[in-house]
């Protein structure tokens, strides 16, 4: 069974995706709630639209965006993924709230220290941003690095964090 919510917020529209129960999607887009529900419906046809079942994490998000500590207690599917991405975003999901990590550490803490590239790519594949906290991963040098939806959102994300980055 496939549910999904979109929800405003200050960062856009947050549209959840979850597959029996478990966040399998969080994206955050500026198009209209009719043009997202349509593009999740043609992703997935069987979906159906429940703001009952995102309660518990749209009040976690709502709290997150406003700047409070939450612990993501969420329930995540990541199933579709090969062992090593799943290896790298739930080592991502263990960086600490306002701390950053490089690339390069976390391909050295999933077992892999020779592939911070490989390690970034499966970064860029988080489909639960936020929740998997892809957002507090930095290029080695200090630099604040890419972010699959935009760096503007990524430095909105580290700033209610406490994070400040001057490039």
């Amino acid at each position: 069974m496939i549910e999904f919510s979109v929800v405003e917020s200050s960062l856009g529209r947050i549209f959840l995706v979850a597959r029996n129960r478990k966040l399998i999607e969080l994206s955050i887009s500026a198009q209209g709630i009719y043009t997202i529900e349509k593009e999740i419906l043609k992703k997935y046809p069987d979906a159906r639209q429940s703001v009952e079942s995102f309660k518990k994490v749209h009040r976690m998000l709502d709290r997150y965006l406003k700047g409070e500590y939450v612990d993501f207690d969420v329930e995540t599917d990541l199933s579709c993924y090969s062992e090593f991405v799943r290896r790298v975003l739930m080592k991502v999901k263990e960086i600490p709230y306002s701390q950053v990590r490089s690339y390069d550490w976390i391909g050295k803490q999933s077992g892999y220290p020779r592939a911070p590239r490989a390690a970034g790519q499966a970064v860029k594949r988080n489909p639960i941003p936020i929740i998997i906290p892809c957002h507090r991963v930095i290029r080695k040098d200090g630099t604040i690095g890419g972010f699959s939806m935009g760096i503007e959102i990524k430095r909105r994300l580290l700033d209610i964090e406490g994070i400040k980055f001057s490039e």
